[in-house]
């Protein structure tokens, strides 16, 4: 671990609470921990509310789940899974590694606390622990014995994540979904009701309403209760998908899934497909496709800023479907695409759970025999012919008194379908999400939306970290929250000042839109790590590591180990990750894999950043030999927002020139 030269500054040892047992909150226990930098040695306490670490992954799994995210990917940098271990890992391995991690790094024996059934029910401002007025925290929870405490901190770390609250429609007609009775009373509260009004509610509806079982996906745990049943289910992500795939397994019979603009589905493996005769069967998660050098790393800052890479590879990747599948929807994907303005990586975020296209696309798929004949993508092997379809619909508007759902109007595809079809479904599944609850804070805190720095914290307050509250379009949010904790802990320990360059990382969202926290993964990691000065040079590479970690780091994708090669998190471990495990992401690509998502965009891109720069160092040369009257008409171009010199706010200094 890297030793920041902190030896002549005074030895800080704040008091610092961490809200949340799952990867977030286990990465930012050991960031905190690490000796970074050596004068940091901060007295660090957990709170979990549940009996065991590992959040959503161990409290809200069901049976057959696993990870859409690749294990290269999700495993933190300096504590990796075997190589033999399975590309994709179930939800009971992966919470099995977060306890060898803590384990590995005797998290629990280094934290002042590791507090487990201890729910935080309070947090309120007070002194410091070093007695400044107005920035330490009392935190107030209650422990798995009933009892009742409360401690002072300078700092809080909020990692309790973006799955905690389900969040669902209200739905006339419908009855009020089932969750988890730890849930429930929360649930109400953001709903504006209470118990009495739902016993109401219920009873009011009629007997054909009442039979209708509702419940929230988080409750979901295993297949059985489909068999024999009418399946509706709302919402079409990854755990929407899931569950249709399960229903069909299950038993059911009938099942409709509701969508309410469509999706974007990408498979997480990248496999089964034939062109001109050649199967392609060598899986590849595609969260590990997308190269480094000059798509995520050493991007001029006028290219990041016109998010260029994102708008050529959706071209470039709609065509490629188009040819390999029929369709540019998605991939294989003849039903529910999204409005064109929606449709591509910097506006979407990927659904990778695809086990229930193939039962989707029954009846919808539509391709020239000929075009099959050139390319075909192969449905995977569990698929049966006797097995039913799933159709799709919009979003219920309401059900009728005889149990019937009337569904919205939007005039899409499903939609014109559906207006013939009389759905009476014994089951709904709401696979609806959640929504971000801090009921322990009170308004004088800030919410996640709120943070202002890299989506960490607030300027205004560095105090309060939300670290986990940002989702990758593509990608994984452990490895984000890593970076994110080692960040914070550099500005919190004054080591760093809080970056306030503006961020080009987040996906394009209209103001209407649900989700408003998305990234695009790689732009947000490689961000934090310049920040850090983690992302390293070219010539340091090749100087300190050889050709071979160069190459690596040119052509994998933003694992966060190759963050650990250079700079304050620099680890002794990186290398030999690098050398093994990460260039196996490359080799496995093949040579043609290389050639199309490594050499020929890392080439394209390498030109427009350097055309980028020769034109930067044209206008700079302009400033300082042109004419006045020359300077004066350089100076009124109404330039782009993103066509300005990176971090010396060109349209000023031209207009002062």
């Amino acid at each position: 671990m890297s030793d920041m030269g902190a030896s002549s500054s005074p030895l800080l040892t704040p008091r610092i609470a961490i809200i949340g047992g799952g990867p977030s909150g286990l990465v930012t226990l050991k960031t905190l921990l690490s000796g970074v930098p050596s004068h940091f040695q901060p007295r660090v306490s957990l709170f979990e509310a549940e009996e065991s670490i590992g959040g959503t992954f161990k409290y809200r799994s069901y049976q057959n789940g696993q990870l859409v995210s690749s294990k290269q990917l999700t495993a933190f940098s300096d504590f990796r899974l075997p190589l033999d271990a399975p590309d994709h890992l179930s939800l009971e391995a992966y919470v099995q590694y977060l306890e060898d991690y803590t384990s590995h790094f005797k998290l629990k024996e280094k934290a002042q606390r590791f507090e487990l059934g201890a729910r935080v029910i309070r947090v309120r401002r007070t002194a410091s622990t070093t007695g400044q007025a107005g920035v330490g925290h009392v935190v107030r929870w209650r422990g798995a014995d009933g009892k009742v405490e409360e401690d002072t901190f300078d700092q809080v770390a909020v990692c309790a994540g973006l799955h905690v609250t389900p969040a669902f429609p209200d739905i006339p007609g419908l009855p009020i979904p089932q969750v988890a009775d730890s849930e429930a009373e929360e649930v109400r509260k953001l709903r504006g009701s209470t118990s009495e009004a739902d016993r109401a509610r219920q009873a009011a509806l009629t007997p054909a309403q009442q039979r209708i079982k509702a419940m929230h996906s988080s409750i979901y745990k295993a297949p059985h209760i489909f068999k024999e049943k009418s399946v509706l289910i709302l919402g079409t992500g990854e755990t929407g998908m899931d569950l249709a795939f399960a229903a069909v397994k299950g038993g059911a019979k009938e099942i409709v899934m509701s969508t309410r603009q469509g999706f974007l589905s990408f498979p997480a493996v990248l496999e089964n497909f034939t062109f001109l005769g050649v199967t392609f069967d060598r899986p590849t998660p595609i969260d590990g496709l997308i190269t480094n050098l000059f798509e995520t790393s050493h991007v001029h800052p006028w290219v990041a800023r016109s998010h260029l890479r994102w708008f050529v590879s959706d071209m470039i990747i709609k065509r490629v479907l188009w040819v390999l599948t029929g369709t540019m929807a998605g991939c294989n994907q003849w039903v529910g695409e999204l409005p064109p303005h929606r449709l591509g990586r910097a506006y979407s975020h990927l659904n990778k759970s695809n086990k229930a296209i193939p039962y989707l696309n029954k009846g919808n798929k539509n391709r020239p025999w000929i075009m099959e004949k050139i390319a075909k993508y192969l449905d995977p092997p569990h698929v049966r012919k006797d097995e039913p379809g799933v159709e799709l619909a919009p979003f219920p508007e309401s059900v009728d008194e005889d149990g019937r759902v009337r569904f919205l109007r939007n005039e899409r595809k499903e939609d014109f379908k559906m207006r013939s079809r009389t759905i009476k479904p014994d089951l709904v599944m709401f696979a609806t999400g959640y929504q971000q609850s801090f009921p322990f804070f009170d308004e004088t805190y800030p919410v996640p939306a709120q943070a202002t720095c890299r989506d960490i914290f607030s300027h205004d307050d560095p105090s309060i970290a939300f670290i986990g509250y940002v989702r990758p379009g593509v990608g994984a949010i452990p490895p984000q929250s890593e970076l994110a904790a080692q960040l914070w802990t550099l500005v919190i320990s004054g080591q760093l000042e809080a970056p306030t360059s503006k961020a080009h990382y987040h996906l394009l969202t209209r103001p209407e839109a649900r989700l408003k926290y998305g990234v695009d993964y790689s732009s947000y990691v490689s961000q934090l790590a310049r920040d850090m000065g983690c992302e390293p040079r070219l010539r340091d590479l090749y100087r300190d590591y050889g050709l071979q970690i160069l190459f690596i780091f040119c052509f994998a994708a933003a694992f966060p180990t190759l963050y650990r090669l250079e700079g304050p998190w620099k680890s002794s471990t990186a290398p030999q990750i690098c050398r093994t495990e990460i260039l196996e992401t490359i080799t496995r690509r093949g040579v043609g894999g290389n050639l199309m998502m490594g050499v020929i965009p890392m080439v394209f891109y390498a030109l427009v950043t350097g055309l980028a720069h020769v034109i930067e160092f044209t206008l700079e040369l302009a400033l300082l030999v042109a004419p006045t009257p020359t300077r004066a008409v350089l100076g009124a171009l109404d330039l782009p927002e993103w066509f300005t010199l990176d971090g010396r706010k060109a349209a000023t200094k031209l207009k002062k020139a």
